[in-house]
């Protein structure tokens, strides 16, 4: 992938520290910014899918995160941002289909089987949930995980289970206590 140069990369500082600050709505306008052909930028792809994510607009964080795996198939942040899309848009069974396949791909990635149990356990499977979240563990998974972006869940959610998943992709918000008051 090609790297940043100012103005983009500077463009891309500014969403982040927007997003940093609970601002989405100006971290979109800096995201914005960014010429198109940046765009398949994994920094840029995270930050955008981020604020997607922060305003709850998943059906756009699902197509952004679609359009990044067929860029990079390779990278794994894509793969998680799309079943988190598609659990968000009450599809637990679609998102677990399209983790499942990952789970080879990128044994390593601890927060792949840490979601794909979230999404066994959302559908009632708990025998599978415990397997894959056995196998999150091993893999140190509990160090990664952090608090989670579904903790902002709809109020019309009846989930009595609310997973999180990589500090990396959570709003700031959800990453550290909101000190600013």
């Amino acid at each position: 992938m090609r790297r940043l140069d100012y103005p983009a990369k500077h463009c891309l500082d500014s969403a982040c520290g927007w997003l940093e600050l609970g601002n989405p709505f100006e971290a979109k306008a800096e995201a914005d910014k960014i010429p198109w052909f940046n765009r398949a930028n994994p920094e840029v792809f995270v930050v955008r899918w981020r604020i997607y994510a922060w305003l709850g607009k998943w059906e756009e964080a699902y197509s952004l995160a679609r359009m990044f795996t067929q860029l990079a198939p390779d990278r794994p942040t894509g793969w998680l941002c799309l079943p988190i899309s598609l659990f968000k848009l009450k599809r637990p069974l679609d998102a677990f289909l399209h983790l499942l396949h990952q789970a080879e791909a990128f044994p390593q990635v601890s927060a792949i089987p840490y979601f794909l149990g979230c999404c066994c356990l959302e559908m009632g499977d708990g025998k599978g949930a415990e397997d894959w979240l056995a196998k999150a563990k091993a893999l140190g998974g509990k160090n990664e995980i952090g608090p989670g972006l579904f903790d902002r869940a709809d109020d019309d959610s009846n989930r009595k289970y609310v997973p999180s998943f990589p500090p990396s992709l959570a709003p700031s918000c959800q990453r550290w206590p909101n000190w600013l008051g």
